[in-house]
């Protein structure tokens, strides 16, 4: 017992001594006398300045630890400031390093600042800080030594301020006001994470508040990560967007050495409530999977909205210049996934129960199926779009059935000038990088077929039934606007269209009702939004119709309509010219007839005997020298 009692004194007298002597250490050694000395082996190393403006403290029990004052670090060969700390403080518990293990008290970084540039050819500011990759050799040898492993109590890093420039990209981030509390960080342990920070960009335009809450856990064997009880929420400007809220709550992980990574997702965008799942595999070209499920989506909210004015801005003001859009992003896309939709509205269209399957890879993106209840019908597409080539390619195929054709246009294009309920077949190619272009560049074909509707803007039949009043007073033709009050009303109207370059043209035109029959051929110029098209219509019916008044008088009067003008305000003329000498025709050849009929015989009496004034052997050009007066 003397022994142990022996022992321990020594034991306790060392660690005394031991404590002194470190004690004296840190009471007479100054390193900052050694900063010259520092500040030439970083000059010696790396070509960059480093600027020692604050003290070095030293402590050595019960933690081997370090404080550094203010420090700046510039970019290589220059004086441009790279990095900046106010304060770092950092200490290693003693006791643990003996038994292999590196204990790290809580880090403590106050201050930071940092500007990491990418340049065009793709190095960084900091690849000469990182060093040359590893050289390749074999293993080590599973006896060559116990692992060192580490354990850090906790980081704290506040009020540091990180920019990130991308010179190739011509973009710009940076996190401001970046706050960073961790709980124990070790192998295999769980901890807790908080970070807030300031998101900030010109382009896009950003200006975020964030904030994320989560629990991490880590394998620095295996190469993964896990992040359970994931929260995040973010407040503020999103591109055209402002007031954006986003809170997202989930889970994630990350296997390195697979280079695989997986996350679910759930929370509100917006005024979006979304649930995904993503799986992405392979981290240099990943190929990403998902399935994404939103309640409703208003995709307009989301891009650019054009300058203020349009075309009634500034008379005389000469028009912007169109922005290309980039397509450049799909080259490198690899994905495969399924996205739903309850309620969706994409450049003023708006549809609901939308589902669409997405594969993309190698620049070539097709969505197929695309379907969804379309404008009380469905609405069943294929879509393909070709951004490998400079300027990019697309192919569309639409079938829609049963919809309401005038909401539709109107949403679509602001034109209102059709009323309607049927089908609406599209097959369509083009190519082009604005949006005019791919008007222009339009190819393919559509159909048309629509029951009980209407043709806004006029009243063809009230004009036919007005003409009756006026074939003694108008000549040549009558040009009207459009009047969103009259309308042609139909019981059905067929159409087929070819395009060409950005221009549809048609020539079976039929339109029926029971009082009209109209027929018709022209041209639509997609690229210009206008149209050039000549109708046809007739009187086949006896009614009261629109205009409320009798047209037996003008059955097969034909008046010719010539539309053409804006899609959004078409004018009309009509050819009363034409309707005047058709009707003056129609009575000349009635005149004829019952001339021809009263003196050849068609009023001849029953006993056979010829007519009155009639003579024996009579010719038809008598007769009609006769109803001539010649």
């Amino acid at each position: 017992m003397k022994i142990i009692k022996y022992v321990l004194f020594s034991v306790g007298g060392l660690v005394i001594l031991a404590g002194a002597v470190l004690a004296y250490i840190a009471a007479t050694f100054d390193p900052n006398q050694y900063k010259p000395q520092i500040v030439q082996a970083v000059k010696d190393r790396t070509q960059r300045t480093l600027k020692l403006e604050g003290d070095i403290g030293l402590s050595f029990w019960p933690s081997i630890g370090a404080k550094i004052g203010k420090t700046t670090l510039s970019e290589r060969a220059s004086d441009r400031e790279f990095a900046a700390v106010d304060e770092v403080r950092i200490a290693l518990k003693l006791v643990p390093l003996l038994s292999g293990r590196a204990v790290v008290d809580t880090v403590r970084i106050r201050g930071l600042r940092a500007n990491i540039v990418k340049a065009k050819d793709g190095r960084t500011n900091v690849d000469d800080l990182a060093g040359p990759p590893p050289a390749k050799s074999a293993p080590a040898a599973k006896d060559g030594g116990a692992d060192f492993k580490l354990d850090i109590a906790g980081v704290e890093i506040t009020d540091a301020a990180v920019s990130y420039a991308d010179a190739a990209a011509g973009t710009k981030y940076v996190l401001s006001k970046l706050n960073l509390k961790t709980g124990r960080i070790a192998p295999g342990a769980p901890t807790g994470v908080a970070l807030s920070a300031r998101v900030l960009s010109d382009e896009p335009k950003l200006d975020l508040s964030v904030e994320l809450k989560t629990r991490l856990t880590f394998d620095p064997e295996k190469q993964s990560f896990a992040l359970a009880d994931f929260a995040l929420e973010a407040k503020g400007v999103a591109a055209s967007l402002t007031n954006l809220v986003v809170r997202l709550t989930g889970s994630a992980d990350v296997d390195g050495a697979k280079e695989r990574a997986r996350a679910q997702l759930a929370g509100k965008v917006a005024d979006s409530s979304i649930k995904a799942r993503l799986d992405i595999a392979g981290f240099a070209k990943p190929a990403i999977g998902f399935d994404v499920e939103v309640d409703q989506l208003d995709v307009d909210r989301y891009l650019p909205q054009p300058a203020g004015g349009g075309q009634s801005a500034g008379a005389g003001k000469q028009p912007e210049k169109e922005q290309p859009f980039d397509l450049s992003g799909l080259r490198d896309l690899r994905a495969n996934g399924t996205l739903k939709i309850g309620a969706l509205t994409a450049n003023n269209v708006r549809a609901s129960n939308v589902r669409l399957d997405l594969k993309a890879d190698g620049g070539r993106v097709e969505v197929n199926p695309l379907t969804a209840n379309f404008y009380q019908g469905t609405l069943a597409s294929t879509i393909a779009i070709n951004a490998a080539p400079a300027v990019p390619a697309f192919a569309a195929k639409h079938k829609m059935s049963g919809v309401t054709i005038g909401s539709f246009l109107k949403d679509l294009a602001n034109v209102d000038m059709l009323e309607g309920k049927g089908d609406v077949s599209v097959d369509v190619t083009t190519q082009g990088n604005t949006v005019s272009a791919l008007k222009k560049a339009l190819n393919g074909n559509a159909d048309v077929k629509l029951a009980d509707g209407a043709v806004k803007g006029i009243d063809i039949a009230g004009s036919i039934r007005d003409a009756k009043a006026k074939l003694g007073a108008l000549r040549g033709e009558q040009t009207q606007a459009a009047d969103k009050s009259q309308k042609t009303d139909f019981s059905e109207l067929t159409a087929t269209f070819r395009i060409a370059n950005g221009v549809a043209r048609n020539n079976d035109l039929s339109l029926k009702s029971p009082l009209l029959r109209v027929g018709g051929e022209g041209e639509i110029n997609i690229g210009a939004d206008s149209l050039t098209y000549l109708v046809k219509a007739s009187i086949v019916g006896t009614s009261k119709g629109q205009g409320g008044r009798e047209t037996e008088d003008l059955r097969g009067v034909t008046v010719p309509v010539r539309v053409s003008g804006p899609l959004s305000a078409p004018s009309y003329k009509l050819d009363f010219g034409s309707v005047v000498t058709d009707t003056a025709k129609q009575k000349l050849e009635q005149r004829v007839t019952d001339e021809l009929q009263k003196r050849l015989g068609g009023g001849a009496a029953k006993d056979g005997a010829a007519p009155e004034g009639a003579k024996p052997g009579g010719s038809a050009r008598d007769a009609l020298k006769g109803l001539f007066g010649r």
